[in-house]
């Protein structure tokens, strides 16, 4: 495995060789700008194509959908695994994987070997979306990128929280699943979805609950929560959700407050959040966004 091209002087003259700190506290060092990156999981791809860094892409991995241009690079694997060998094939000078995905975890071992660079990025809540901009923008030379990006989604989470400042919060049970025997997938805290949530003038009635959790219809009556929000991968009508066995009994349902939305990015810890924020704060607050 070699670790791919030498940087060009426009790049070396940004601070290289440079260190950086990663999610599991390892202290990489990245002795040039990377010009063949390896890029695993969703959001890692769509936080490289924010931070101008498609055309250093040499290979991605995991079930990527968006950018479409993403869609063209070479894929190194996905659910059943990753190969060292597959990705040394695209002689990489950096790796950047997250550590849900176990098996792209062995390639940091891997490569370490050979002195290739791997940055882990992890996601637990929102304010590490926005370091995992930073992060990637320094382990790159994209630091202008990185903080421009960064000051753009803070300026909009901003906005939406002095627009929803002068309401109440609203009790709001998300939809991430509705799966077979009446049970429902719920987000709860320790989870960026909770924190968009909050942002957005919303009060998880599942923030008791940890992480991603499958709840029964009965939980979800005695929380009675003030909006719902279904995300669907093709949204259907509202209506369909009233017409489950005794929900039309629910706080949500009987005001007209359930909100289906299109799935898609709002569970990719990505800089796509922000647009999930604004999302929820217009599902929780219509009047305020009138």
């Amino acid at each position: 495995m070699t670790s791919g091209l030498a940087a060009s002087p426009a790049f070396a003259a940004q601070g290289f060789p440079r260190e950086v700190t990663d999610a599991l506290g390892r202290r990489v060092r990245i002795a040039a700008p990377p010009q063949r990156i390896v890029v695993v999981f969703p959001s890692n791809v769509e936080l490289a194509w924010a931070l101008g860094l498609e055309d250093r892409v040499a290979a991605i991995g995991g079930r990527v959908r968006w950018p479409e241009s993403a869609r063209a690079k070479p894929s190194i694997g996905g659910s059943l695994g990753y190969s060292a060998e597959a990705v040394a094939a695209y002689r990489p000078d950096l790796l950047v994987v997250t550590p849900s995905h176990y098996t792209a975890l062995g390639l940091v071992e891997a490569f370490e070997r050979v002195q290739v660079p791997s940055v882990v990025l992890a996601h637990p809540d929102l304010p590490s979306v926005l370091r995992n901009i930073d992060l990637l923008g320094r382990a790159t030379g994209a630091d202008d990128a990185a903080r421009a990006l960064r000051a753009s989604m803070e300026e909009r989470l901003n906005a939406v929280a002095r627009t929803v400042a002068v309401a109440p919060r609203r009790s709001v049970y998300l939809e991430t699943a509705a799966a077979a025997r009446g049970a429902f997938q719920t987000m709860g805290t320790g989870h960026y979805a909770n924190d968009a949530l909050q942002w957005a003038g919303g009060r998880n009635v599942f923030a008791d609950l940890q992480g991603s959790q499958q709840v029964s219809a009965e939980a979800i009556f005695v929380r009675d929560p003030d909006v719902i929000i279904s995300l669907q991968q093709v949204p259907k009508d509202p209506a369909s959700i009233a017409e489950r066995p005794g929900w039309h009994s629910l706080r949500a349902v009987k005001s007209g407050r359930v909100v289906v939305l299109e799935r898609s990015h709002k569970l990719i810890p990505g800089p796509r959040q922000i647009e999930a924020v604004e999302q929820y704060a217009r599902a929780l607050h219509p009047e305020l966004f009138a």
